[in-house]
């Protein structure tokens, strides 16, 4: 395997949500890499860092056991049918269900608690892409680069757009993996701050308000079909400013 190919599943390689088939290749080429094993290693510190010191609300077994025969049920009603693309709706609940039943411990989520749990998630890849070597995959503030770039590799097609003139110059893009699918990410800069902007599907409700999380702020909008959510350690203020230039310019 080579680096591109074994970064984007890196989240699910230390999560236990990999194929034994893909484990062995991606454990031999993490041995020999001197770039992906010490991100990887990285990652499983932060990782453990995160489930010692996050609290972890456990959802009842009635809810856990109701969630896995819906699943069970779906996944027999579909057997030997041939399956559409999935919804964007359905991309979205996928995202919600594996948040709430995945490894490191079950997270109620339900009602508001679903903003929270991708919010918490979100924070975490931004925390993830700052190290190591893996902000980006693609490395242009050239927006007919970047947007290209995504086309095939995620069911998503964000809109790159260069703010440089407005103060929040392009950086490039990266694939990153929540619920073990790639969500594009789009990375912008504000003087000496990074801010990645992930994409996903529409999620009910635009929040139009900035929330904080372990000294991180994060910032939830919808335009279209698309969701759009910036993170960074900039001030609330200047997140508040990027969503209103990133809208005025992808607006029409």
């Amino acid at each position: 395997m080579q680096c591109d190919e074994v970064r984007p599943r890196l989240d699910a390689y230390i999560d236990g949500e990999l194929a034994e088939d893909e484990c062995a290749p991606l454990l031999a080429h993490l041995a020999d890499c001197p770039e992906c094993g010490p991100e990887a290693a990285a990652l499983t510190r932060l990782r453990d860092g995160i489930r010692h010191a996050a609290p972890i609300y456990r959802a009842p077994e009635a809810l856990r056991s109701h969630i896995r025969a819906t699943l069970r049920a779906e996944a027999a009603a579909s057997a030997g049918a041939s399956r559409a693309a999935p919804s964007w709706l359905a991309y979205a609940a996928s995202i919600l269900v594996a948040v709430a039943v995945g490894s490191g411990g079950t997270l109620l989520v339900t009602g508001e608690r679903q903003g929270d749990a991708i919010a918490s998630e979100l924070i975490d890849s931004h925390l993830r892409s700052l190290l190591g070597s893996h902000l980006t995959d693609v490395v242009s503030s050239d927006q007919h680069t970047v947007k290209p770039w995504f086309a095939g590799r995620s069911e998503l097609s964000p809109p790159a757009v260069d703010l440089a003139g407005e103060g929040f110059p392009l950086v490039g893009g990266r694939l990153d993996v929540m619920a073990g699918k790639p969500v594009p990410a789009l990375v912008y800069r504000r003087r000496e701050h990074l801010i990645n902007l992930f994409v996903l599907p529409a999620s009910r409700g635009d929040l139009g308000a900035t929330l904080s999380r372990h000294g991180y702020s994060l910032r939830h909008w919808n335009e279209g079909d698309l969701g759009f959510w910036a993170a960074s350690d900039a001030a609330p203020s200047e997140l508040a400013e990027f969503e209103r230039v990133f809208r005025a310019a992808t607006s029409g």
